[in-house]
């Protein structure tokens, strides 16, 4: 509609000339204004992000210990003979596996722990199982570390001589 010339009805009107309409849209200044905020936003809430992400990896690394502590004790139980949790090849951080107790089976979990650049577990330093009664076979602890500098969250997993399991913030002392 844009370029009609006014032209008279019979009636000896004229038409009204259409003008262009104007283009919905946003100006720079308000796509910059909008650029900046997310900009300010994306600064402010990345590293409380990354501290986020990093508890909830450390919790989920903590759970994961706990749950193949609890299930190498229910099937020492079950099964009425000794059971035995071993470190992935490399270390505790790149997993564990319950052996089976019997000589040839398969083992009875195996756990990889995946993504472990920046998670370490260390050694409690005495073997970890269960005897046929549920008991373990000594106490153990795991610290486990997630993260490095700022964002850097540790926990203690504690294996009690009687078989159960307890997690707290902080080292293990």
């Amino acid at each position: 509609m844009v370029g009609i010339a006014p032209t008279s009805t019979s009636t000896g009107r004229r038409a009204t000339v259409s003008r262009p309409r104007a283009y919905a849209g946003f100006t720079l200044v308000e796509l910059m204004v909008v650029v900046a905020l997310l900009a300010v936003l994306t600064v402010v809430g990345v590293p409380s992000f990354r501290s986020f992400i990093v508890e909830q990896r450390a919790r989920a690394t903590v759970a994961d210990l706990r749950i193949v502590l609890m299930t190498a004790r229910s099937e020492a139980v079950k099964r009425n003979r000794d059971v035995d949790v071993l470190p992935a090849v490399g270390g505790w951080q790149n997993g564990w596996r319950i052996e089976s107790p019997v000589v040839g089976d398969p083992d009875l979990l195996v756990h990889v722990q995946s993504g472990s650049d920046d998670i370490a577990i260390t050694d409690p330093g005495v073997d970890v199982g269960f005897k046929a009664s549920g008991r373990a076979e000594n106490q153990a602890q795991f610290q486990v570390t997630v993260g490095s500098g700022d964002t850097q969250v540790v926990r203690c997993v504690i294996l009690n001589t009687d078989g159960r399991t307890e997690s707290v913030v902080g080292a293990c002392s």
